[in-house]
């Protein structure tokens, strides 16, 4: 199974999947020939995951990955705080939108960078030509970008890697293309 955020809800993504495969295939990886699942994923949080007797969380308040589409980790830390403003909320029988007003103001003080700097990424990445695309893939396997990935990767928080390849050189010049037309 593939999760491809970038081709998600994109009509006619069959050439650009394809050719992710086969490029994939040059480098000695290989499809297993599954097709991948396009679905609707929320690119951004909703304007607001409160109201009177209400929490949203995960995937339905939008807090996936703009990087990568993904949503578990978001939705275990976004239920945890959910679940520490609604036991409050409700030893003091206060479920009205002031009170759960909390749970937003403390998953968007643990996420707000964390999701600026993906969305930032993703903007930047969009706007990249296919050929700008290669060149970044081509920059990814020579040294320049794997000991940034070595260095500050994370599973879950992408905002290190992000700020070092914006810093450096190589993967600025590429990624700042999309911004200068």
């Amino acid at each position: 199974m593939v999760n491809c955020p970038l081709c998600d809800a994109v009509v006619g993504t069959t050439g650009w999947y394809d050719a992710m495969v086969g490029r994939l295939a040059s480098w000695g990886v290989h499809s297993d020939g599954a097709r991948p699942r396009l679905k609707f994923l929320p690119l951004r949080s909703i304007s607001r995951t409160f109201g009177d007797r209400l929490l949203v969380v995960g995937d339905a308040a939008g807090l996936v990955k703009p990087t990568t589409g993904g949503g578990i980790h978001y939705s275990i830390l976004s239920a945890g705080l959910a679940a520490d403003v609604a036991i409050d909320a409700l030893r003091r029988d206060r479920l009205d939108a002031m009170t759960l007003s909390r749970y937003e103001q403390r998953w968007r003080k643990q996420l707000a960078d964390e999701l600026h700097a993906q969305h930032a990424l993703r903007r930047v990445v969009t706007g990249l030509s296919d050929a700008e695309l290669d060149d970044l893939f081509d920059l990814a396997q020579t040294d320049g970008i794997m000991p940034l990935v070595r260095k500050t990767a994370q599973f879950n928080h992408h905002r290190h890697l992000i700020r070092a390849l914006f810093k450096h050189p190589p993967a600025r010049r590429i990624l700042f293309r999309s911004l200068v037309g």
